[in-house]
């Protein structure tokens, strides 16, 4: 039961604009960016000194700016931002493992690519789906009101674009279970995504959730636009899915973000989880941003969890990434 009251929601609101407004802001700053240019013979050391002095003075305040934005939402929140070409990374809480709900869809689909690229699967293969297969909410159900076959293609679109959970159970069923995923992020190096349950198991018992920290998916998104997961057609064909899904992404990374802007993502949403996933283009030719909020158990409104992610994603669009890799992470909140 939600016990904060209507003043105590407002005011956590704009703790988090703050906090948000205030991070982009030292993100900015020269010493935070961590990778400023060689000093000149020309520098005197004590322009050297007083630099490094803004720099500390700048990374504690970012510290304390994070772990403020983990305390407004009232709950558990993980965040974790890579610029892919640069290697720039921001998280808060990013090691933390938290509930994924549809997001784990991301990495299942990707598996299911791999797979079809190591010959184990095709893309118009057929799988028969039955109405005795259904799973998950009523979202979808109109889909699967009577026996037809899909393709390996259709139901991985459908996985994605519309967050189709018999669909994504078909195929956990095609590439041998949720520990074939798991075993594959393993594979690629990605120790902290977790997938236990199918979504029918879960939505029968929900006390096993798939998880994951928002580090390692962030760490997925940014190797899959790499070209390092995937063949280029493939990544193409995932990357399209998550640009046209219809799972209220316009209301989280997509809502406050230009007119035009590319995003590419995937939502997960349940009884104590708001989260979104996704790569953002950005303008001007300044590379792609990888980004993953996951928030759990939080005690504000959904649609204010929702506003929060929103506000994350329009922050860090505006940050200066440098062409270098610096890491600043949070790794506890208060």
């Amino acid at each position: 039961m939600n016990t904060t009251n209507p003043h105590e929601k407002r005011k956590l609101i704009r703790i988090s604009m703050r906090v948000i407004i205030n991070l982009v802001v030292a993100l900015m700053l020269p010493g935070v960016a961590g990778c400023n240019r060689a000093p000149s013979a020309a520098q005197s050391t004590t322009t050297q000194q007083a630099s490094a002095v803004r720099s500390d003075s700048a990374d504690r305040e970012l510290t304390e700016q994070l772990r403020s934005l983990c305390d407004a939402v009232a709950g558990d929140i993980g965040v974790a931002v890579v610029h892919v070409e640069s290697g720039k990374t921001v998280a808060v809480a990013g090691d933390k493992k938290l509930p994924l709900y549809s997001v784990y869809k991301l990495p299942l689909a990707m598996t299911v690519l791999r797979d079809v690229e190591a010959g184990k699967l095709r893309l118009d293969q057929k799988v028969k789906v039955t109405p005795a297969d259904v799973a998950g909410t009523l979202f979808n159900t109109d889909l699967w009101r009577s026996a037809q076959e899909k393709t390996v293609r259709e139901l991985i679109e459908y996985a994605i674009v519309r967050s189709d959970n018999t669909s994504a159970d078909k195929l956990l069923g095609l590439i041998g279970g949720p520990p074939i995923v798991t075993q594959e992020m393993r594979t690629i190096g990605l120790a902290n995504i977790d997938v236990v349950v199918s979504s029918r198991e879960f939505t029968a018992h929900r006390d096993k959730p798939n998880t994951g920290t928002t580090t390692d998916l962030a760490q997925l998104l940014a190797r899959l636009q790499k070209g390092e997961l995937l063949q280029p057609a493939n990544f193409s064909l995932l990357r399209d899915y998550m640009e046209r899904a219809k799972t209220g992404g316009e209301r989280r990374l997509r809502a406050n973000l230009p007119a035009g802007t590319q995003v590419a993502d995937k939502t997960g949403t349940g009884d104590v989880a708001t989260n979104d996933v996704g790569l953002i283009t950005l303008p001007e030719n300044k590379g792609h941003l990888a980004i993953a909020v996951l928030i759990s158990g939080s005690k504000l409104p959904v649609d204010k969890q929702e506003k929060t992610i929103a506000d994350i994603a329009r922050g860090l669009r505006l940050v200066r990434f440098p062409a270098c890799a610096t890491l600043i992470t949070i790794s506890t909140c208060r």
